[in-house]
């Protein structure tokens, strides 16, 4: 791939060197993320016109050298920069991808993984479920990517209408040094470089307060954003005099910095006793019991209405019964089937522009159930979006016959 450049500015978007890079010896090295690149000549021309700071010259790059440097991050977003003076992602040790099937303009999905979490009760811990729940989609997506894989829920092949996925590793955050606020400014600005090359971010937690820094990312791409939240709770607690947002009061940091930001939240159950309603013009609610009626699948189409939606799951929306491994459990919960039914809703009614799932911590029984219903939300979006691509082959409510011996 040449890295070439030219003085055609192909994305126009504004982009700055890598802080966290450094040259030595004959590369181009990130320590902090584990990066190493030969400095060719190309790359040294780059690194000398992008150091000058006085009269320097525009520096313009080929379409395809703008995508190579995003990628390995040598060139960030400017509101980056300062956050990946310690890095920003480490490669993940379960690695994904997914063919981009055959849509010429798909559009792409780019995995973090975000093992954030503020704290709380002892026991297992929602930042411990990220190399899980990698490896529960790893064996969906090898599933879904073959071309034989059959959809019972299509009726139909998903494989070419798959969207494509990128892995952009793992948040890089230092449980001995960072603060929560340090970790939440690193992953606004990981989400940021994820947004600027086109991808839709798709975060997995980690504890609900990376709600706040990847939705402000989003919010600040799509002004007309609105969020589907499914949660046990509200997550409206007041904001107080914290630096940053805990996994209670997230919804009350996002609304607080983002006025236009409409949200909906689903499957909150139980009572409150510390609930921000100064937002509430803003905010609707569907109780679990108000989430297994029929109608939700009509509040949420109005509410979604073709509008850009990011998508947060908050797991402890199912049931104990069917999640157990979290945090803050709570009694008369959804079932999957209705959970599923449910995003399937938000995604033929609204544009998913981002997403980020959350709250499942590792089973101490190594069975890690909790970690698998997260897996399958992503797989039931992943075939969303294919089904509005592929062909059906079989029509919906035909039976599939095959006399002939024909592949059905």
């Amino acid at each position: 791939m040449s890295l070439a450049m030219t003085s055609v500015d192909q994305s126009g978007a504004p982009w700055v060197l890598n802080p966290a890079f450094r040259i030595q010896g004959g590369d181009l090295v990130n320590e902090a993320e584990g990066t190493r690149l030969t400095l060719t000549p190309p790359l040294r021309e780059l690194w000398e016109l992008g150091e000058r700071r006085d009269g320097a010259p525009a520096v313009r790059l080929t379409e395809e050298a703008e995508k190579a440097l995003r990628r390995i991050r040598l060139i960030v977003p400017p509101d980056a920069s300062a956050a990946a003076t310690g890095g920003l992602a480490r490669t993940a040790g379960t690695p994904l991808s997914l063919p981009a099937g055959t849509r010429a303009a798909a559009a792409v999905w780019g995995l973090i993984g975000a093992p954030v979490d503020l704290g709380g009760p002892p026991g297992p811990r929602p930042k411990d479920a990220v190399p899980v729940i990698r490896q529960a989609l790893a064996g969906r997506f090898r599933l879904l990517a073959q071309p034989g894989t059959w959809s019972w829920t299509l009726r139909a092949r998903p494989a070419e209408g798959l969207p494509g996925l990128v892995d952009h590793g793992d948040l890089a955050v230092h449980p001995q040094t960072d603060t929560g606020a340090a970790a939440h400014e690193r992953l606004r600005a990981l989400v940021g470089t994820v947004l600027a090359q086109g991808h839709r971010p798709l975060v997995i937690g980690g504890d609900h307060s990376i709600g706040y820094p990847v939705i402000s990312a989003v919010a600040g791409r799509h002004p007309a954003l609105r969020v589907v939240h499914f949660d046990a709770h509200a997550d409206r607690r007041p904001a107080g005099n914290a630096v940053t947002a805990d996994c209670g009061n997230f919804v009350s940091w996002v609304l607080s910095e983002h006025p236009h930001v409409e949200w909906l939240t689903i499957g909150v159950r139980g009572v409150d006793t510390n609930l921000d309603q100064a937002t509430n013009g803003r905010v609707s609610y569907l109780t679990a019991e108000e989430a297994r009626a029929p109608e939700a699948a009509d509040t949420i189409a109005r509410f979604c209405a073709g509008a850009p939606v990011h998508l947060t799951v908050d797991i402890d929306v199912l049931d104990p019964a069917y999640a157990p491994d979290v945090v803050y459990p709570a009694g008369g919960g959804l079932d999957p089937a209705t959970l599923t039914a449910l995003v399937r809703s938000v995604a033929a009614a609204g544009r998913l522009v981002a997403s980020d799932l959350v709250e499942a911590c590792p089973s101490p029984s190594g069975r890690h159930l909790t970690a698998a219903h997260l897996a399958d939300l992503v797989e039931t979006v992943q075939l969303a979006e294919a089904g509005q691509v592929v062909e059906r082959v079989v029509g919906r409510g035909s039976p599939v016959h095959n006399f002939a011996g024909e592949d059905a």
